[in-house]
């Protein structure tokens, strides 16, 4: 199988520390990389990556960009059709864009009928402002239910399914994969390092100062650390990250690199063709500084991991598996 492709997330674009200057100097070295499809959203920085991206004008530039209707709370009430058209029509007005790649739904949204939520994204496509459809984090239920609809209705159909996978987070694999499969769907992963929790430094921290500046530092109104929390400050992940990093030891491998390379090379996703050249499986990565984007291009150099260091890596999944089964 070719190995995934890559997208680079502008979840942090926008921020106080992340303006047009990082963003034009991420850009030369993604370019150097061959990196050039772009992961935003309508949520991220309350518009602000959106925006950035727009004042950089990247999609002039050779960059495909993808965004995502705004989703707020659970999710319920964003997918409507006059939420997906308000939506889509500040998307492009921010990107300075008439068409993104992509378009995904952002969240599942289990209050609008899936009928109309269908309908909204068929009537956004048929205007000309994506694409490729897309959905993310919908369980695999209601994904069928949107593809029967939409094969009724004749609606366009969902391509592409972004969803969160890594070394540590496989239940995609038995639940999502053989419907996407069945249906050549693309999948696109998020959190290659588990929202940084691959990288050791939640699981060894001794103290709060040393998360200080990372996804899971205690502070005020930190949502998003919260949720990661609820998902990875468990023992049954600590103790994966404390066998992770005797491995890699063993093996002379950065645990980051290790998670990294083991998406490229030995998971379930593949690259290759499904519906066209431009649309297999991919990994999207989400460094917040040049030294970790140059990290991640360290890793992506480095090609496969070696035989025994992927069976330990492999082992892992069965060790945590019954966190994501609770």
């Amino acid at each position: 199988m070719a190995p995934p492709r890559i997208f680079i997330g502008a979840g942090g674009w926008g921020s106080p520390n992340f303006g047009r200057d990082v963003v034009e100097e991420f850009a030369a070295v993604l370019k150097e990389l061959g990196i050039r499809e772009i992961d935003t959203a309508a949520r991220y920085g309350l518009g602000a990556s959106e925006k950035v991206i727009g004042e950089t004008q990247l999609h002039e530039k050779n960059f495909v960009i993808d965004s995502k209707v705004l989703m707020f709370g659970d999710g319920s009430g964003t997918m409507t059709t006059d939420a997906v058209e308000k939506s889509a029509t500040q998307t492009l007005e921010s990107l300075g864009m008439e068409k993104v790649n992509i378009l995904y739904c952002h969240a599942p949204d289990r209050t609008t009928p899936i009928a109309e939520q269908a309908a909204a994204m068929d009537a956004q496509y048929k205007a000309g402002r994506f694409a490729k459809l897309g959905v993310s984090n919908f369980p695999p239920d209601m994904l069928k239910q949107w593809l029967d609809i939409a094969e009724e209705k004749d609606y366009v159909k969902p391509s592409v399914f972004q969803g969160q996978y890594n070394l540590l987070c496989r239940e995609s694999e038995q639940s999502l994969f053989p419907l996407l499969r069945e249906h050549k769907i693309a999948f696109v992963g998020y959190s290659p390092l588990a929202g940084g929790v691959l990288t050791g430094k939640l699981t060894f921290s001794t103290t709060p100062e040393d998360l200080k500046g990372t996804r899971f530092e205690v502070k005020e109104n930190n949502f998003g650390g919260a949720i990661y929390r609820s998902w990875y400050d468990k023992p049954e992940i600590h103790d994966a990250v404390r066998t992770l990093a005797d491995l890699c030891k063993q093996h002379d491998v950065a645990t980051s690199d290790a998670a990294v390379r083991w998406l490229l090379h030995h998971s379930a996703l593949n690259g290759g063709n499904l519906l066209d050249s431009a649309n297999g499986d991919a990994i999207i990565i989400g460094p917040r500084t040049m030294e970790q984007l140059k990290g991640y291009a360290d890793a992506i150099g480095q090609g496969p991991l070696p035989e025994e260091l992927v069976k330990g890596l492999d082992q892992l999944w069965e060790g945590v598996r019954g966190v994501w089964e609770q």
